[in-house]
């Protein structure tokens, strides 16, 4: 319960209401909507990030609408250190691709969505959900092109082995172009 309430803060800090819907009832195409995919995620995230840390694997998957409207995600299927696949389900409409980005290591920036999540989204003009070993939710939005946290450090499940200071505190937002930058900066690439 702790955990879903801190979801909310998150969701209602970033202007969306945390709406259940009610049996039956429509969700509109708006920030309700949002809400409620952002919740569902989050759901999702809160066994998996565990899983995903303890075995040092990427989990990784879809979330998608059944023909009657209701909130789903596929299976996880576990991944390695660094990368994942997932497998499309055969009915639905997908919203979302969803994965986790194992335990902390600390020649990575496993605190960021990688390049190649962002661009994988883009590519398959579909929206994002990554949560990483901090306990972080990121959202990339493939039609804003921007990758954003829902919710910070350790607000889900998270690595105790990662410690955040001032000095490696991943920002808010970041564009494509911003992550090259980072990545660079930091690796020397």
């Amino acid at each position: 319960m702790k955990q879903r309430l801190k979801a909310a803060a998150c969701l209602i800090a970033l202007g969306l209401s945390p709406a259940i819907a009610k049996d039956g009832q429509k969700l509109g195409n708006g920030y309700e909507r949002f809400a409620l995919e952002h919740q569902f995620a989050f759901d999702v995230f809160e066994e998996l990030n565990v899983r995903s840390v303890d075995v040092n694997r990427e989990y990784c998957g879809f979330l998608y609408y059944d023909a009657q409207g209701n909130l789903h995600a596929t299976p996880p299927e576990k991944g390695g250190t660094h990368s994942c696949l997932p497998i499309r389900p055969t009915s639905g409409q997908v919203f979302a691709s969803y994965h986790t980005h194992a335990a902390f290591d600390p020649n990575s920036l496993n605190e960021y969505p990688s390049e190649q999540d962002m661009e994988g989204d883009f590519a398959n003009r579909q929206n994002g959900y990554i949560a990483t070993p901090g306990g972080r939710m990121w959202f990339v939005d493939h039609g804003k092109q921007v990758a954003r946290q829902l919710c910070g450090y350790r607000c889900l499940p998270f690595d105790r082995r990662y410690v955040e200071t001032r000095k490696n505190r991943p920002k808010t937002a970041v564009t494509l172009p911003n992550l090259t930058i980072i990545v660079e900066e930091t690796f020397g690439e």
